[in-house]
């Protein structure tokens, strides 16, 4: 039984040791019974344990590659869940759009149904009215020329009219010169407050450049309303209300260039007697002189003009 026992150990020693449960049961007995044999020259353990480490790196290099394997199977199998998901929301999103659309563009074709029957009503009530259209064209013809006929005349009295006016404005421009170049009267309005401010030249004798300045501006109820006065006197309210009363503000401007020439007569009187005061200050003391005796009583008229 040597040989048999020998033979079994090897194949034993061969096998992985998952394997090594599937040996024979005579075998094992034979290996027990029989007397201890040196076998190390049949078998290489060494050898056996690297087959058997490199098989052990093999499958666990394998489970590694698989194990890797899953994880990116799974990892692309969630990116791809993801990407569903988004197109689910897209297409989600989409079909809320097109059923927008649709009620958009069925609330359209109901519109334009409608309006296709309004035209529809407007084709037929103008083919009705085509059937009169001639006589139609006759009254409107006679309308037109009737037209041009009354604008022909109403552009010659417009004509006529823009003359008078013009020349009005002429005469109002002429006036305007007149009374600036020989009174020193001028026209302006002040945007600020909206007021008519009239300035008189040539009042001073002494300067015809000096200006004097009043300013009105007109009242929402109606009338004037004194703004500035330059310089103010007292009088130009009493004469503002004047004018409101008589609507007549011309008779306002005179009366107020008046004042002004009487204003610069007081000035010229005062400027006078300063001038007096200054002259009698700078002339000499006069010379004493003898007192002259009184006058005797006279005797009545009629009587001798001796003395008493």
């Amino acid at each position: 039984h040597a040989p048999a026992c020998v033979s079994a150990c090897v194949t034993r020693a061969r096998l992985p040791a998952a394997a090594r449960c599937f040996v024979p049961h005579r075998a094992m007995s034979a290996a027990v019974t029989t007397r201890e044999v040196d076998v190390s020259g049949v078998v290489d353990l060494d050898l056996l344990q690297g087959e058997l480490d490199a098989a052990r790196g093999q499958v666990e290099m394998w489970c590694a590659q698989r194990e890797l394997s899953m994880k990116q199977q799974v990892a692309a199998h969630k990116t791809n869940m993801m990407d569903s998901e988004e197109s689910y929301v897209r297409l989600v999103e989409k079909e809320k759009d097109l059923a927008l659309s649709g009620e958009e563009l069925a609330r359209r074709k109901e519109h334009e149904r409608g309006a296709l029957e309004s035209l529809r009503e407007e084709a037929v009530s103008a083919k009705e009215l085509g059937e009169g259209l001639p006589q139609q064209l006759l009254a409107l013809r006679e309308q037109v020329r009737n037209e041009e006929h009354e604008l022909t005349k109403r552009d010659e009295s417009l004509q006529s009219e823009a003359a008078v006016e013009q020349r009005t404005l002429d005469a109002h421009v002429t006036a305007v010169e007149a009374y600036k170049q020989r009174l020193g009267l001028r026209f302006e309005i002040n945007p600020a407050d909206e007021s008519l401010r009239f300035y008189f030249a040539k009042v001073d004798p002494t300067n015809h450049a000096r200006e004097f300045m009043v300013a009105v501006r007109v009242q929402p109820q109606g009338g004037y309303e004194l703004v500035d006065a330059d310089p103010d006197i007292e009088v130009f309210t009493a004469l503002l209300e004047q004018a409101n009363v008589s609507d007549n503000l011309s008779l306002f401007v005179r009366q107020t260039r008046l004042e002004f020439r009487k204003l610069v007569a007081a000035e010229e009187v005062a400027a006078a007697q300063r001038r007096a005061e200054a002259q009698l200050l700078e002339m000499p003391p006069l010379p004493p002189t003898e007192m002259e005796p009184a006058p005797k009583e006279l005797r009545v008229l009629g009587e001798d003009m001796v003395p008493l």
